[in-house]
């Protein structure tokens, strides 16, 4: 059953893991693989066959919603048993990430100090900058520390488990560089605005610049910034870049209130942001996008999908991250139509356009315009497709 997935591309400030840290990672990931492919999908046969009948019978009705099915599918033995299992599972990743990057941290504060002397791009941090309530509040997707805890002037502990650990979190599916939604995010800009030529670049949300890094492989001439809220993650995303010789100017900044001017960027791109935040901060964020976005810029967005398009069961799956992976804001996003969030922000809504990325038949990255079709015919127990949505201001 060992997946046996290859480690993560060792660029200088990754954690390295012993032997048998490396067979734990493998341990995990084996599993979850297993789960997503041989028990997700068969959740839904215990809702048609099982569970649906039962509430039908007692209610006199079918469930009417995702709550009702959340609340009804929690009370049959089979999910209980894969929703502890893929609990467990999160735990172990984190608690393994954090051994690990505590045993390498001597090596990567000395090649972080190394890397220091010779920077090419800028790290810029605030020393008054006031933590959302809503990142601070959680530790998201159940990992010690969150995006929001800096222990020293000095630290970046935290992000270095979120690097590695995120590689693994996704199965690999990520790429070895954490370059897979970065890239996806330029071949997007390219597919459906192919006469942009981004001169100066935000990422907004970076965290350790997974999605920053690969667009100086896009567009090398362009100044290229990356915001996000933590003060060690902008530390360690800025100590990532220069490892991997990639010129980059990191902010500690709220997406909320950014500190450019009006009509700085050509291009602003998002990476699974919204659904970790609130709904009145998504808000202020997509307006603040459309703000410092020139007339005739982009907003590039990738995130889970709207689950308008799915069943209820498979509403359930895709919302179960909220309710049991510290992922509080994970339903209100589910829940929100793209190309209304956008107009919200400003951008006209015959401007919006909403998009699905996937595989081909021939193993090809595509994008489609529904969620479902003859090749993707269900979220099969999962998130499904990724969803790209975006605007031309």
């Amino acid at each position: 059953m060992s997946l046996n997935i290859k480690e993560p591309h060792p660029h200088g400030m990754l954690p390295l893991a012993s032997h048998d840290e490396h067979a734990l990672e493998d341990i995990t990931v084996s599993i979850k693989h297993y789960l997503s492919k041989h028990i997700y999908p068969n959740d839904e046969l215990v809702y048609e066959k099982k569970a649906k009948p039962r509430f039908e019978k007692e209610k006199g009705r079918s469930p009417k919603d995702c709550h009702e099915v959340h609340h009804l599918m929690m009370e049959e033995p089979y999910t209980q048993m894969w929703s502890s299992v893929a609990r467990t599972l999160q735990e172990m990743l984190w608690d393994n990430q954090g051994d690990i990057a505590w045993h390498d941290m001597p090596r990567l504060q000395r090649e972080y100090y190394n890397l220091e002397q010779k920077s090419k791009g800028s790290l810029e941090l605030d020393p008054e900058f006031e933590m959302p309530r809503y990142i601070d509040g959680v530790d998201i997707h159940c990992m010690p520390g969150g995006y929001q805890t800096t222990m020293s002037a000095e630290d970046f502990y935290t992000p270095a488990v979120y690097d590695r650990g995120a590689y693994y979190y996704t199965q690999g599916m990520a790429g070895r560089w954490g370059e897979g939604g970065g890239s996806a995010l330029a071949v997007a800009v390219n597919h459906f605005y192919p006469d942009l030529n981004p001169k100066r670049i935000l990422d907004l949300g970076c965290a350790v610049g997974w999605t920053t890094t690969p667009l100086t492989d896009f567009w090398p001439d362009a100044e290229i910034h990356g915001i996000d809220v933590g003060e060690a993650f902008m530390r360690y995303a800025h100590a990532r870049a220069e490892a991997m010789n990639k010129t980059i100017h990191f902010h500690q900044m709220n997406g909320e209130d950014l500190k450019f001017e009006d009509g700085t960027f050509d291009l602003v791109i998002t990476g699974g942001v919204y659904h970790e935040t609130s709904k009145k901060a998504a808000e202020n964020i997509i307006k603040e996008i459309y703000r410092v976005l020139r007339p005739g810029g982009v907003c590039m967005n990738y995130d889970i999908p709207y689950g308008g398009e799915y069943n209820l069961h498979a509403q359930f799956m895709l919302n179960w991250d909220c309710y049991y992976n510290a992922e509080p804001f994970w339903t209100k996003w589910t829940s929100w139509n793209r190309t209304k969030f956008m107009n919200w922000g400003g951008f006209a809504k015959k401007k919006v356009f909403e998009s699905w990325a996937d595989r081909d038949h021939e193993g090809n990255f595509a994008f489609f315009d529904d969620p479902f079709d003859d090749l993707h015919t269900s979220a099969n127990g999962g998130i499904g497709r990724v969803h790209f949505f975006g605007a031309q201001k």
